[in-house]
């Protein structure tokens, strides 16, 4: 299968690779003038949780960057890894581009499918969430790869869905399906969205889990979003993964408290794709004011996530203009 990345950042390089090697052609189109900065390749640190395959990868990937695209009929699949408010823009640039081929968006999702509706068929996109990430450190990008999600909006996607499944299992990467897809990108960017205030107020992992207090005020802001997730209509007892975060108990917060604090102070999978968020205020940024301003249209009291504001304000500083116009 031939494959298209749109752009050559840290999560397409790291499944780029991946499928690269696996046999798939791959190319990444990329803004004028990038593709001969990448000439000479993407060197790679990469923690590697595909079952069968080296723990550890050390080396580099001979990116294929293309800045124009010649004859798009030629890819099979084209994957946009990128951010959810950047989403317009491929929408408006890149998709009227292919008459017949078929895409993944892997981008965090918060407004639903009604922009891709009116841009491309059903049958011919799936949503996916990477299980994949990192950050660049001296020009190396150190990262971690495990599987990828994977889901229609309606059943018109099936064939397709079970095709990208296909595409990414050939090389290795477990590909979970999700019957309701946009309801499980929502519970991720909700607790995404809940739980990073709390990190940038620290300014550290270290120092927030120096501090039970602060951790514990992030689970009760992380719980007004999943109550804003109810709101929408999510059945949060079918997302097993938010258990653990609702529940106000004081032994079970304790409980959390642990083990957020295991997952992200000893687990090099989860600072690896964990530790590009203080350096993206945008992101940041763009994910709590979308929060907020949702908790806002839908009348849904958020208290605690909403005393962030001014943490989160500052932090994003002059990108506030083009992230928050509700704000």
């Amino acid at each position: 299968m031939t494959i298209l990345i749109i752009g050559a950042g840290i999560v397409g390089s790291i499944y780029g690779w991946a499928l690269a090697q696996a046999g798939h052609p791959v190319r990444h189109l990329v803004r004028a003038g990038r593709a001969g900065k990448l000439a000479e390749g993407i060197r790679l640190d990469l923690l590697d949780k595909r079952k069968g395959y080296p723990k550890r990868l050390v080396g580099s990937y001979a990116i294929r960057a293309v800045e124009t695209l010649e004859n798009p009929e030629e890819y099979a699949l084209v994957i946009f890894p990128g951010h959810h408010y950047t989403m317009s823009e491929v929408l408006r640039d890149v998709v009227p581009r292919f008459s017949a081929t078929d895409f993944l968006f892997l981008t965090q999702n918060w407004d639903g499918s009604a922009a891709i509706d009116a841009a491309l068929p059903r049958n011919r996109y799936v949503l996916g969430d990477a299980k994949a990430g990192g950050s660049w450190k001296d020009g190396t990008l150190v990262g971690a790869l495990r599987s990828v999600d994977i889901g229609a909006v309606s059943p018109e996607s099936d064939a397709l869905v079970a095709r990208v499944k296909e595409c990414f299992e050939s090389a290795g990467i477990e590909a979970l399906v999700h019957e309701k897809m946009l309801e499980y990108l929502w519970v991720q960017f909700g607790m995404t969205a809940g739980l990073w205030p709390s990190l940038v107020q620290a300014g550290s992992f270290d120092a927030l889990f120096a501090d039970r207090s602060a951790v514990t005020t992030a689970l009760e802001a992380t719980r007004e979003c999943f109550a804003l997730l109810e709101k929408r209509g999510v059945d949060l007892d079918e997302h097993p993964e938010v258990r653990l975060y609702r529940s106000k108990s004081r032994l079970l917060n304790f409980i959390a408290f642990l083990v957020i604090r295991q997952m992200f102070k000893h687990s090099e999978w989860a600072q690896r794709t964990s530790s590009h968020a203080l350096s993206d205020p945008r992101e940041v940024g763009a994910f709590y004011f979308d929060v907020l301003e949702t908790g806002r249209m839908l009348d849904v009291p958020m208290p605690i996530f909403s005393s962030y504001r001014p943490i989160i304000e500052a932090f994003v500083g002059d990108e506030i203009h083009s992230i928050a116009p509700h704000r």
